[in-house]
Parts: structure tokens; sequence; C-alpha cells
């Protein structure tokens, strides 16, 4: 019995993705960690973040060149040092080699700076590649969506963008050290804020373990302060 393909429907793109992919990826110029003989860089290597397929190839490229040059398969429940040590180091090589791009190919920099993965093996130095890598992260900190650092006026207006918006979706833009840092942040304004207003006699708007709290700090630093007004300095001791 022969059945009839059906004729798959046009998928018309969303103004959303349109949107999307008219922005181009973001760059970033890097210079290339080998001097001259004048101490100046030998040249200038343009970077962008992966895309999440190009990591993917990554991950497939790395895995497929430690295990055909040590010709030895991870084990199961095996400390294969030699697997790992080879694979991270190609993991780096593979990363780069699709992240740098050729200065001279702008606008669209679809020409890689590099000609393959094995010239860059042979061409760089382990040093070099860890300050490339060590460089690509940087640049996927500073062009990415994630914050990783904020400075306190950045953290005032993520506060009251949240108390603004009723929603915690900004979280979402934030690394983990940086949604740790800001919960910190508002911690320490919040204690700061009860100290304040424990020591000028207004109402709290918490809970009696913190008005007890308050109570023993107030209580401990009076008693620091008498004692030091008690015992005698030791120039009057002279």
């Amino acid at each position: 019995m022969n059945f009839a393909r059906k004729k798959q429907e046009e998928v018309t793109p969303s103004a959303l993705w349109l949107a999307l992919t008219s922005v181009p990826r973001p760059t970033h110029t890097v210079p290339l960690p080998r001097v001259d003989a004048d101490g100046k860089p030998v040249g200038d290597v343009v970077m962008w973040p992966l895309t999440q397929e190009e990591q993917m190839a990554c991950n497939a490229e790395a895995d497929r060149f430690a295990k055909a040059l040590l010709k030895d398969p991870q084990k199961k429940d095996e400390a294969n040092l030699g697997y790992q040590h080879t694979f991270s180091n190609e993991m780096a090589v593979q990363v780069l080699f699709r992240a740098c791009r050729d200065p001279q190919g702008a606008p669209d920099f679809k020409r890689h700076a590099f000609p393959t993965p094995g010239h860059m093996r042979e061409a760089f130095t382990t040093d070099e590649i860890g300050v490339l890598f060590n460089l690509y992260i940087t640049v996927q900190s500073e062009v990415g969506p994630i914050i990783a650092h904020m400075s306190d006026e950045e953290y005032d207006a993520m506060v009251l963008r949240i108390q603004e918006g009723g929603s915690a979706f900004p979280f979402a833009s934030l690394s983990w050290e940086a949604q740790t840092a800001l919960v910190r942040f508002l911690v320490s304004r919040l204690v700061s804020c009860w100290t304040d207003m424990y020591s000028l006699g207004l109402p709290l708007d918490a809970s009696s373990r913190v008005e007890e709290w308050l109570r023993s700090k107030a209580e401990a630093e009076e008693a620091g302060v008498q004692a030091s007004a008690v015992e005698p300095s030791k120039s009057e001791e002279a």
C-alpha cells in the first residue's frame, strides 16, 4: 500500500525570529598573546561567543580527538586522567578555533582567524592557548547576557527593577555569583536600616527575634564603650 507523503507546509518565520536573526552576533577585538621584537602583540583577533550548536560540536570533536590520540577509551568507574586532561586541552583549542575570527572579515566575520585546530595545536604554546581561552571567557562575560559583576548603583537599579516589575524574571540575567552578591547586598542594607531605626527609637516592621538581636547588639556596644572609658590609657599609667 502506497502512502502519499504529505506536503510539508512552508514555515513562515515569526517576527521575533526575524528580529533575533537580524542582529549580528556580538564581537570584541583582543590582542594575540605573542609579541614581536619590540614587545608589541603580533596582531589582533576578533572573538565572539559560540552558539549552542558550535559548543556541542566542540564537545564532540574534543572527545573524538582524545580517544583517537590515546587509543584507550574511557572505562566505567575508572579515573582516566590522561583522557580528562587531553579532552580539556583539546576543548580549549576547539572553542578558540570557532570563537576567533579574522579581523579583516568584517562585518560578518565568517572567516576563521586560524586555518584548522591542528595548525593551532602546532603553532601556539600551552600558555598562549591558556591566555587566549581566558580572553574568550572575558569576552563571553562582557558581551553575553549574563551579568557577573555589578556596582552598588547597579544593585539599587536591579532592586527597583524587580520591585516595579513585580517579577523575579530579572534574576535570569544574573550569574550565580551575582545573585549571591545581590542577596548579601540587600541583607547588609536591611540590617543597617534596622540598626538605624532601632537607635532612633522608630518602630520596626520586623519579628521579635530581630528586635531581641538588635537590643543585644546595642547593649554589647554600649558595654564596650563603657569598658574603654573606664580602662586607663597607657599614657596615663606612665
